[in-house]
């Protein structure tokens, strides 16, 4: 029984799995964090409008949720340990090729690829994620996905300095990929074997368990992109902040959200993850709707840092609910949460930005209070079984 296994506790192999899942979640975040600090480049060197460059960014998003299906049909064939290092690589490869993209559709297509690519290693990551908690016999997915919040604040920081220094964005962007597929090949040894479940209709609709975790997603994934799009612009244009201290609302979420997401397995470990989800949801409810009233600059920055609080926890916490699910292989079921969860990542900007063209951005941030405090409702399906 797998009891015996959680009682000798983790061994020295487990460790080193948990540390090469670990450092393969802070690579993913480096990418992330690389190629958004160099945006900018791209928009001005490529003489592209607001809009074309919008219409560009779509492809990452159209990757990102197309790749969750495919990873679906992967990890039921493939096992976590081979997808993972197999992805990591993708990603390496294709995270420099929007910076010598020449145009807008080539932008498109590249950004397509590369978000596919982070959209299948993502699950299967989180997969890998699972196995090795299972060996481990307590929570550390939180801790998984704080190192991804880390690695993206040390690609985005990194980024800044080098553009700060005139290297371009293709020869710093080559530079990353190399150091990720070499990092991510030699701790890719390290990870744990999962065979594949091969079984199962990969397709298929989520049933009702993995349909509750996937709303939960959703409401989360909303609330993380209208604070990463929109933060920023409510700082400026309703509390009246300068453009350089506008940019602390999002900072502010990003550090609050890696920090509780770090310490999270030890207060999960120790109230449970449906309390800790409900009362996180509350505190970043309540954070909001208090900097949506009060309109002040340093009010609406510490409403974005509980914001960040209340995030946290939700997505490391439904993976993990996932990937526990009876009868269902790890990889297949994040892939099915993860496909109707990060349908709320894509929806969030332009919904925000259609209620806020109609009544007020305040309004339209008021919708994401509601959704963090609907994610306390479900919450008890995070429950051990």
């Amino acid at each position: 029984m797998s009891s015996t296994s959680v009682s000798i506790g983790p061994t020295r192999r487990d460790r080193l799995a948990r540390l090469a899942v670990a450092t393969v979640f802070a690579l993913h975040g480096i990418a992330a964090g690389s190629w958004a600090a160099r945006i900018p480049w791209v928009k001005e060197t490529r003489h592209l409008s607001s809009a074309g460059l919008g219409l560009a960014l779509m492809g990452a998003a159209i990757g990102g949720l197309s790749g969750m299906p495919i990873a679906a049909w992967l990890s039921a064939r493939v096992d976590s340990r081979t997808l993972t290092r197999a992805m990591v690589i993708a990603v390496a490869v294709t995270l420099p090729l929007p910076a010598f993209a020449p145009g807008m559709p080539s932008i498109f297509g590249s950004l397509l690829l590369f978000g596919a690519a982070g959209g299948v290693l993502d699950v299967a990551m989180n997969a890998q994620g699972v196995t090795v908690q299972e060996r481990y016999g307590r929570s550390i997915m939180s801790g998984l996905h704080g190192l991804w919040s880390i690695g993206g604040l040390i690609g985005s920081a990194t980024a800044g300095l080098v553009a700060r220094a005139g290297i371009a964005a293709p020869g710093h962007l080559l530079t990353v990929g190399v150091v990720i597929a070499v990092v991510g090949t030699l701790c890719g040894t390290w990870l744990t074997p999962a065979p594949p479940s091969a079984a199962g209709k990969v397709f298929a609709r989520p049933d009702r368990a993995l349909l509750v975790l996937g709303v939960i997603t959703f409401c989360s994934l909303f609330g993380e992109a209208a604070a990463a799009d929109w933060s920023a612009v409510y700082l400026r244009t309703t509390a009246h902040a300068t453009s350089d201290v506008a940019a602390w609302g999002y900072a502010g979420f990003s550090l609050s959200m890696a920090a509780a997401r770090l310490a999270g397995d030890r207060v999960v470990g120790r109230f449970g993850a449906p309390r800790v989800v409900r009362a996180a949801a509350v505190i970043g409810a309540v954070g909001l709707a208090v900097g949506l009233l009060v309109p002040v600059t340093p009010v609406v920055i510490v409403a974005f840092v509980l914001l960040g609080l209340g995030m946290a926890t939700v997505v490391p916490l439904t993976f993990s609910a996932a990937g526990r699910t009876p009868g269902r292989d790890p990889g297949t079921a994040v892939a099915a949460v993860g496909t109707v969860g990060y349908g709320g990542w894509m929806i969030a900007p332009p919904v925000i930005g259609f209620v806020a063209q109609a009544t007020s951005l305040t309004t339209a941030l008021a919708l994401v209070a509601v959704m963090t405090a609907l994610i306390a409702l479900p919450a008890g399906a995070l429950r051990e079984r």
